[in-house]
């Protein structure tokens, strides 16, 4: 189970994270809504997994990140011949 923030008057610190693969120094408010806002992802569309879980999106804001933390997201789509 990830870790919620309960103290949101922390100073911000940088976070060295893993976002699509890709290593992504971030120092924006160490949540998962806020980390969406700010690489300019629509939290409405799109499913994030953190080192494997896959998030609530109604737990975006409570939701931790830490240092080191692995993120994907997942965009489902629908379409073919039917």
């Amino acid at each position: 189970m990830l870790k919620t923030r309960n103290d949101r008057t922390r100073p911000r610190l940088g976070l060295n994270l893993s976002v699509q693969g890709k290593k992504q120094a971030y120092s924006g408010p160490p949540d998962v809504r806020s980390l969406l806002e700010a690489l300019g992802e629509n939290s409405t569309y799109v499913n994030v997994r953190i080192n494997g879980e896959v998030l609530d999106r109604r737990d975006f804001e409570k939701i931790s990140l830490h240092e080191g933390d692995r993120i994907d997201f997942l965009y489902f789509m629908g379409g073919g011949i039917v």
